[in-house]
């Protein structure tokens, strides 16, 4: 039986660990716009050069859900399926991850797709799937890893840290006139993905390393325990240090990986943003 993790490419996971070699690891990219041209948010994409460019245009941005094709590409190269989204609440790829499993289970019965809606982005789809992984691993059924991940799913929570919610005001995904005060004050936006998967604004802080402290505060609150962390970040390695060396002070064995943010999450996220996907 052959095992594939899909995700969207929200997720700022690239490829799994090398310890992870029984599982197949792919993502159906979504796709970003700035004016008439469209970008794929997949492995040939220049990051820093696309974000330079958004920032000097003056054309309208936008992103688009993969294609169930996409998905359905991906379906091909394995038995035994999970498939993970952005929240269904901030983008339409759940709903063409579920058109393109129902047309495939249609042809091929005989395969196996557990679709999940991850309610979050980013650092949260990266931690569902290095679970999965880790299940895979231990050769538990199918039905299994279903059960399992659904419940660990429960006990996972997202924050993340924001200079700059622009593209978020633009696309809807928060209120217009708090983004505009934010925008006008210089403030960093401590946000956090809600049980429905929307966005939640937890605290405003103009301090450098306050909001970040702020961050673990509001971790340890969420029950946080020294659980395992995953920390992704738009071109800001020093907040993401920052925030792993504080976590180690606290708890010295903590499991914390590092990465950089993909296209998606830096479109949304913007420069220096971070976002932090962690067990509770």
């Amino acid at each position: 039986m052959k095992y594939a993790i899909v995700t969207d490419s929200s997720c700022d996971l690239k490829s799994l660990p090398s310890s992870h070699n029984n599982t197949i690891y792919l993502q159906a990219p979504l796709s970003l716009r700035i004016g008439n041209r469209e970008f794929i948010d997949d492995e040939n994409l220049d990051i820093e050069n696309f974000m330079n460019e958004m920032q000097e245009s003056t054309e309208a941005t936008g992103s688009a859900a993969p294609s169930p094709q996409s998905w359905i590409d991906a379906f091909e190269q394995a038995d035994i399926i999970f498939a993970i989204t952005i929240s269904s609440k901030l983008s339409g790829s759940w709903q063409s991850l579920i058109s393109a499993k129902d047309m495939y289970l249609e042809d091929h019965p005989d395969k196996k797709i557990f679709a999940i809606d991850s309610k979050m982005a980013g650092s949260g789809l990266a931690i569902l799937a290095l679970k999965l992984a880790e299940y895979i691993d231990e050769n538990l059924s199918y039905e299994e890893i279903c059960t399992r991940i659904t419940e660990y799913h429960k006990h996972i929570g997202l924050l993340f840290v924001l200079e700059s919610i622009e593209n978020l005001v633009k696309n809807g995904r928060v209120n217009k006139i708090i983004g505009n005060i934010i925008g006008k004050l210089g403030i960093k936006l401590l946000a956090g993905a809600s049980k429905e998967g929307t966005i939640d604004i937890v605290h405003k802080c103009r301090g450098r390393n306050n909001i970040y402290d702020r961050l673990i505060k509001s971790m340890l609150n969420d029950g946080y325990n020294g659980g395992k962390v995953v920390i992704s970040h738009c071109f800001n390695n020093e907040s993401a240090d920052y925030v792993a060396e504080q976590l180690r002070q606290q708890f010295p064995t903590v499991n914390i990986k590092i990465i950089p943010t993909g296209g998606l999450c830096s479109y949304y996220a913007e420069k220096h943003g971070i976002l932090v996907s962690y067990e509770k």
